[in-house]
C-alpha cells in the first residue's frame, strides 16, 4: 500500500454517511456531508491525483456556507440529526446494542441481537453494527472540525447575540463527547489497561491518518476539549439567565454548559481521578440544588395523572437530550407486542431483581411502577411511552451527577455518599426508605450498580459502568468479562489501512 492510497481512504468515511437521505427529508440543515456530497462522491471513482482538481469546488462550496451565521447553526443541526440515527443514539447507543450487552433483556430466539448477547462481535449482524457506530461517530466529527476549522478565519460579527461563543463551545464539546463515546467502546478502559492504544482523537479535517495514542493520553485530549467548551459554554443561556426555567427547555437538545460539566466529571471518574470528579460533581449538585436549573421530576407529573401523560422519561431532569421526531415508529418494533424479532421483554422476576421489588417500599419506586407495562402476554419495558413526553431520548440526566459524587467520595466522605444517593431515591418516591448511614465502602459502591441498573435501563449506560471498573463478571453474561468483551473491535478496514 503507498502512502497515497492511504491517503485517499482516511477521507473517503469520515463524509460517507447512509442517513444522508433520511436527513434531506427530516431537516432543511446543510451541513457539509450534503454542501459536498458531489464533490465527495466523485472521489470514490477517481484517483487521488483527481482528487485534487475536486477540492476547489467542494471549497468554495463550504466557504458559502460558513458565509453565515446560519451555516454554523445548520452545521451543528446536521450532527444532531446523524447523531439521532437509530445506528447512534435512535437505538443503538442507547437502548439497543450497548443495552443488549448489559444482559437486561429477555430476547427472542431468532433475535438480530443473540450474538451481540453473546459477545461475538465476528458475527455479521453485530459487526455491522459495530462498524456503524465506528463510522457514523467519526463522520459526525468530522463535521464538527469543519465548521472549527472555519472559526479561524470567520468574522465573529456575522454572528447575533452570544452565538458566537455559543455554537464554538457546543462544537468542542460534541468532538470532546463522540471521542470519549468511542473510547468507551473501542478502547479499554483505564482501569484495565490504560497504556494500551485509544481511538484516534482526530482535531483536524485533513485526509490523512491520525496516529493513535494510548487510553490516557486520549482521555487528556477529552478532558482537554471539554474545559475548553466550558469556556465558551460560560454564555450559554442555561447557565447564566436570570430566568434559567424559560431557557433550559430550550437548550436540552443541545450540548449546553451543564452538560459539558457532566461529561468532564463522567471523563474524570472513568480515569480515576476521584479528587476531580468529587468536586466537578459536587459544584454541578450544589447549582442544581440551589437553583434548580434542572429539576427533578415533579410529583404531579407521576401520581393521580391519566397514563399517557406520566412523565416516565423524566423529562425534568435530562441535561441533553435529542429529539427524534420518529420514535414512536421506532419504539413500537421493540417495545410493544406488534415488534419484530428483535423486540425486548422482561419477566416478572427480571423487574423484581433489578428494582428489589419483593423488598418492603421499593416496590413503590416510580421507575418499576411506570416503567413496564404488559402488551398482551410479554411485558415490556414502558419508559419511552410516546404520551405527552415523546420524541425525547435522554443521553445525559441529572440522576447521574449524584451517582458520580457519591462514587467519588465513598471513601473520603461516606455519609455525603449516602446523603447523595437517598436524594435520588427519594425522588423516586421512596424517601422512606433511605439507605443506612452505616453502609461500608463496599455497601455503598452495591447501591451505586443498583441504582445504575435502575436508573438507566433501556438507556445503554450499565454497560460501560462494568466496563469502567472492570468487572470480571456481568450479570447474567455467558462468559467471563474481559477486554474481549469490553472491548469493540476495529473495523477491518481500519486495521488493513493503518490501525
Amino acid at each position: 500500500m503507498t502512502n497515497s492510497d492511504s491517503y485517499c481512504h482516511m477521507r473517503i468515511p469520515f463524509f460517507l454517511t447512509n442517513n444522508f437521505n433520511s436527513m434531506k427529508k427530516r431537516t432543511k440543515t446543510k451541513i457539509i456531508v450534503g454542501v459536498a456530497l458531489g464533490a465527495i462522491m466523485s472521489i470514490m471513482f477517481t484517483s487521488c491525483e483527481d482528487y485534487f482538481d475536486v477540492k476547489p469546488k467542494a471549497r468554495i462550496l463550504t466557504d458559502d456556507h460558513f458565509s453565515r451565521e446560519s451555516g454554523f447553526k445548520d452545521q451543528l443541526t446536521g450532527v444532531y440529526t446523524a447523531m439521532s440515527g437509530e445506528s447512534l443514539y435512535g437505538r443503538e447507543m442507547t437502548f439497543g446494542f450497548t443495552e443488549v450487552l448489559a444482559q437486561n433483556y429477555g430476547l427472542e430466539a431468532e433475535s438480530n441481537y443473540r450474538y451481540a448477547a453473546q459477545y461475538d462481535y465476528e458475527n455479521a449482524v453485530t459487526k455491522n453494527k459495530i462498524n456503524n457506530i465506528w463510522k457514523k461517530t467519526y463522520n459526525c466529527i468530522a463535521n464538527l472540525n469543519v465548521m472549527l476549522e472555519y472559526y479561524e478565519t470567520v468574522d465573529s460579527t456575522i454572528f447575533t447575540q452570544n452565538h458566537y461563543n455559543l455554537y464554538r463551545g457546543e462544537a468542542i464539546g460534541l468532538r470532546a463527547f463522540l471521542h470519549f463515546e468511542l473510547m468507551r467502546g473501542f478502547a479499554p478502559s483505564p482501569e484495565s489497561n490504560g497504556s494500551a492504544l485509544g481511538v484516534p482523537y482526530v482535531t483536524e479535517y485533513e485526509p490523512k491518518v491520525t496516529p493513535r495514542k494510548t487510553v490516557d493520553e486520549t482521555m487528556e485530549l477529552v478532558i482537554a476539549d471539554l474545559k475548553e467548551a466550558i469556556i465558551y459554554l460560560g454564555s450559554d443561556s442555561i447557565y447564566g439567565s436570570d430566568t434559567p426555567y424559560i431557557y433550559q427547555e430550550e437548550r436540552k437538545p443541545y450540548f449546553n454548559y451543564y452538560a459539558a460539566k457532566q461529561i468532564l466529571a463522567r471523563a474524570y471518574l472513568w480515569i480515576g481521578d476521584m479528587e476531580n470528579a468529587a468536586a466537578t460533581a459536587e459544584e454541578i449538585v450544589s447549582v442544581y440544588e440551589l437553583n434548580n436549573v434542572i429539576s427533578w421530576v415533579y410529583y404531579d407529573q407521576m401520581m393521580s395523572v391519566p397514563n399517557e401523560q406520566v412523565n416516565r422519561i423524566y423529562s425534568n431532569e435530562h441535561v441533553f437530550r435529542l429529539d427524534i421526531n420518529n420514535m414512536n415508529e421506532i419504539i413500537k418494533r421493540y417495545f410493544t407486542k406488534e415488534g419484530s424479532i428483535d423486540q425486548f421483554t422482561f419477566t416478572e422476576d427480571q423487574v423484581d431483581k433489578i428494582y428489589e421489588i419483593s423488598t418492603e417500599g421499593l416496590g413503590n419506586d416510580w421507575r418499576a411502577l411506570f416503567g413496564f407495562s404488559y402488551d398482551g402476554e410479554k411485558q415490556y419495558l414502558w419508559k419511552y411511552y410516546q404520551g405527552t413526553y415523546k420524541n425525547m431520548m435522554p443521553i445525559i440526566k441529572k440522576a447521574e451527577i449524584y451517582y458520580i459524587a457519591a462514587e467519588a467520595q465513598k471513601e473520603t466522605n461516606p455519609a455525603r455518599s449516602i446523603e447523595l444517593l437517598n436524594i435520588v431515591r427519594s425522588n423516586r418516591n421512596i424517601a422512606y426508605f433511605e439507605l443506612s448511614p452505616e453502609l461500608t465502602t463496599s455497601e455503598i459502591q452495591e447501591e451505586i450498580f443498583k441504582e445504575y441498573r435502575k436508573e438507566f435501563l433501556g438507556e445503554g449506560q450499565l454497560f460501560f459502568y462494568y466496563k469502567r471498573l472492570n468487572i470480571p463478571t456481568i450479570e447474567g453474561a455467558p462468559v467471563a468479562a474481559n477486554d474481549d468483551v469490553y472491548v469493540w473491535p476495529l473495523p477491518d478496514n481500519e486495521i488493513e489501512f493503518g490501525y
